[in-house]
């Protein structure tokens, strides 16, 4: 009697949550046709005769969570974990652990940002039975903050979206989830990999050499530290060559976020795709005419377009104008290197492993003075003659839109054969908006 029965999500959600895997991974499909659209050009001729109908706030919750909930402490099992231990776990890979991929999202509603860094580690698995399911509900309460009023502006031509897509992107009942990515904590973090003596996993026997190969292959700033032997001179790394290593992996992040959710509408019978036929400067920072993101620019010395640095007070590069230098950025950059365990867990943070924090910190080797300062010169040089920070890729990017909408089955049925969609999108209306009809019809004029 004196038993707490588990409570968990509603019983659609829990369904969805208890979808079986490959189901969701094998009957993934993009769906892009959603109430209240039309389709006037090609084969598939359709006007909607329904209304479009939003995501409701559990549906959004369901679908910010399979992106950015936090799901435990990493691990970090390695021979030299160093501050990888101290973040946050997602349900998403994060390159070094810095999750500076930030995901916003627009709706009828309005323009939304999700701080899913923001949150403390209760226990080594989040959700480990059914009462912890509740917690995506607190979660998207605690993490999500509004921005703006109102749909973002997205104008459906050229070059803000292109052709292709005019047709569908960011119409009424649509969501739009678009995971923004800084790439520049992860720059200042694997220069030091590079080039830290004591705590680069590159570094040994000298750090590598970085020139910059835009400009002759001349010294980035860092000849002394060749010269006094902190890096090798037979180590040589192109500057290019390490921003596209960096943007590789990072952007990745994005993907990954991309596929979660696309992976959690098939559970929850929601529509929709990934896509990128948008102009992501448009996107982030709109125009003259329409109100994107709202994110900062700057003008380059090295660039014939702005540059995106971040969304004053919201998402902020590590870089100029948020901080007076390159110097400041690198402190900031790696100031989680130098927390103790004691610290980590005064922050509400449950640790991983079983090792006393005295024992790990001892084996755990903060970086080095001078490859600090070597780490600083390079990113000092490279803002110096590139004006901005990176030097050859943007400090704030967007490569992929995520949207959801409600199907509009009618179309399916009449231009598809059967198996287009899954019983999740057949019975969506049915499970998760108390049966109603799947959408009124527009009256006809």
């Amino acid at each position: 009697m004196g038993d707490k029965k588990p409570q968990g999500l509603p019983p659609q959600a829990e369904a969805a949550w208890d979808y079986p895997l490959f189901d969701a991974i094998m009957g993934r499909r993009s769906r892009r046709f959603g109430l209240g659209m039309e389709m006037t050009k090609g084969p598939f001729p359709y006007r909607s005769d329904k209304e479009p109908v939003g995501l409701d706030s559990l549906e959004t919750a369901m679908l910010v969570a399979a992106a950015t909930a936090t799901t435990g402490p990493v691990l970090a099992e390695m021979e030299l974990p160093g501050s990888m231990v101290r973040t946050i776990g997602k349900p998403y890979p994060s390159a070094m652990g810095s999750l500076r991929t930030r995901l916003f999202f627009t709706n009828d509603h309005g323009v939304y940002v999700v701080k899913s860094d923001q949150t403390s580690i209760t226990q080594m698995q989040e959700y480990g039975d059914l009462d912890d399911h509740e917690k995506v509900l607190g979660f998207y309460e605690a993490c999500v903050e509004k921005l703006d009023d109102g749909r973002m502006d997205l104008p459906g031509v050229e070059p803000a979206v292109w052709l292709h897509n005019q047709w569908v992107c960011n119409k009424p009942g649509t969501t739009l989830f678009m995971p923004v990515v800084d790439v520049t904590k992860d720059m200042i973090k694997l220069i030091l990999n590079f080039c830290d003596p004591v705590v680069g996993n590159n570094a040994q026997d000298g750090g590598c050499y970085i020139v910059d190969d835009r400009n002759g292959m001349r010294a980035c700033g860092n000849q002394k530290w060749v010269d006094n032997g902190v890096l090798s001179k037979t180590k040589v790394l192109p500057l290019s060559r390490l921003e596209k290593m960096l943007s590789d992996g990072i952007l990745a992040e994005g993907a990954f976020i991309s596929q979660l959710m696309a992976l959690a509408m098939q559970a929850m019978g929601l529509g929709g795709w990934v896509y990128g036929g948008f102009t992501p400067l448009v996107v982030l920072g709109g125009t003259p005419t329409c109100r994107g993101l709202g994110f900062r620019f700057i003008r380059a010395s090295s660039e014939l377009y702005p540059v995106p640095v971040g969304r004053d007070g919201v998402f902020e590069a590590l870089c100029p104008p948020y901080f007076p230098d390159m110097n400041a950025a690198v402190d900031a950059a790696i100031e989680e290197v130098t927390m103790n365990m004691d610290g980590w867990e005064a922050r509400g943070m449950v640790k991983p492993h079983n090792t006393p924090n005295a024992e790990f910190d001892a084996a755990t080797t903060p970086a080095s003075p001078e490859g600090i300062q070597c780490v600083k010169d390079i990113c000092g040089y490279i803002l110096d003659t590139f004006g901005k920070f990176p030097a050859t890729i943007d400090p704030i990017q967007l490569t992929l839109i995520i949207q959801a909408h409600h199907l509009d089955l009618d179309f399916y049925d009449k231009h598809m054969k059967p198996g287009a969609y899954l019983d999740t999108h057949k019975n969506h209306f049915r499970d998760w908006h108390d049966g109603v009809e799947s959408a009124k019809k527009t009256e006809t004029t």
